[in-house]
């Protein structure tokens, strides 16, 4: 269940070293031993991230493209505005690489895709359909994709998995995470545990047929070492505004 299209190319950490292009994570870090309590107590009052992924985002399907590290990073824009209250927002991932790469076919990694929010922003799939090549956006999508540079992005150090999960239990935003063994890029959720064994729970850009470690739905678990990122990138939820 592991396998079909990736697309995630190893980001070159002498090129582009950490923190070079965004800030250090700086939220609490939770010490491992409250990890238990608090994925408990926020699975009793439904706020991890991925509750507020499953009322009011949905799975996204990269279908046969390389673009897995857009469509990761994009929907962890959705979930940042889902967490604060702003409801469902279908974003145009897609858009996002084909403007940046002018293809759909080549790989990318988490802060490129970042790079290019910054750049271009991100136009809604109502405004812009999905899977439209064109690099050339007209003024009406270009101003609706001005309208989602809302976001903040906090880089998370390389295989740093207890920043990773103090962002979800404490910060509450959901992180893009990159896995080197799975040359993919996916966006973490939550957190979820069995004995003394941690994973990550993630969703997948691969439809909702896909599901693995426990979860299904176009949801999975990522266990053990294998939890731990190459790459990472908090996204929180900024502030509205009508123009650029």
């Amino acid at each position: 269940m592991l396998g079909r299209y990736r697309g995630y190319s190893l980001r070159d950490y002498e090129s582009v070293p950490e923190f070079s292009a965004y800030p250090e994570f700086d939220g609490e870090r939770l010490p491992r031993s409250q990890w238990k309590e608090r994925i408990d107590y926020l699975n009793s009052i439904g706020s991890q991230p991925v509750h507020f992924h499953k009322r009011f985002c949905k799975i996204k399907n990269q279908r046969s493209t390389s673009l897995c590290w857009c469509y990761g990073t994009i929907s962890a824009i959705e979930n940042a505005y889902a967490v604060a209250g702003v409801g469902s927002v279908d974003l145009n991932a897609y858009a996002v690489g084909y403007r940046g790469k002018g293809t759909d076919r080549r790989g990318g990694y988490g802060v490129e895709c970042c790079n290019f929010v910054q750049q271009y922003g991100v136009p809604q799939e109502s405004v812009l359909p999905e899977f439209t090549k064109t690099r050339r956006w007209g003024s009406e999508v270009q101003a609706n994709a001005d309208k989602h540079k809302l976001v903040s992005f906090k880089e998370v150090g390389r295989r740093d998995l207890d920043s990773v999960v103090s962002a979800l239990l404490v910060s509450q935003c959901a992180v893009t995470v990159a896995f080197d063994w799975w040359r993919h890029l996916v966006v973490a959720l939550g957190v979820a545990y069995k004995g003394s064994e941690w994973g990550l729970i993630v969703a997948n850009s691969w439809g909702t047929r896909w599901g693995e470690g426990g979860e299904s739905g176009g949801y999975g678990i990522i266990w053990g070492k294998k939890a731990i990122p190459f790459e990472a990138v908090a996204v929180q939820y900024v502030s509205a505004r009508e123009e650029q």
